[in-house]
């Protein structure tokens, strides 16, 4: 009997660290919908004014906050994983990101409707 248990014992710790190792294979930009949440549009003028050179407009800011900071940062980091973009000074890349982020939270609010008087 003891022999039993030390085999249950062993597949549930099998169970787990194959559960551990499934968890760290998930890939966060397509576990929180990220590639689906700007346009085209915003997309190509996001990665422009931060990989290149470029304005982003007040409607693809308010796009840019609406996907969130987290899938943000994900999407730069990829970008950055890619060996085309390999030859880019990375903290330049994080910079620009961080500042295009800050530039868009600004017009966000700035564009926020105003709560109602009433």
């Amino acid at each position: 009997m003891a022999s039993f248990n030390s085999y249950v014992a062993f597949g549930v710790l099998v169970i787990m660290a194959s559960g551990a190792v499934m968890a760290r294979d998930v890939d966060p930009i397509k576990a929180n919908n990220c590639e689906t949440k700007m346009t085209l549009r915003c997309v190509n003028e996001v990665f422009a004014s931060i990989f290149k050179t470029g304005l982003v407009t007040d409607h693809c800011c308010i796009e840019l906050i609406g996907l969130g900071k987290f899938c943000h940062d994900a999407l730069i980091k990829k970008t950055l994983e890619n060996p085309l973009f390999k030859n880019n000074d990375t903290s330049v890349i994080l910079s620009r990101g961080a500042q295009v982020w800050n530039k868009c939270t600004l017009v966000k609010k700035d564009v926020s409707p105003s709560p109602s008087p009433y």
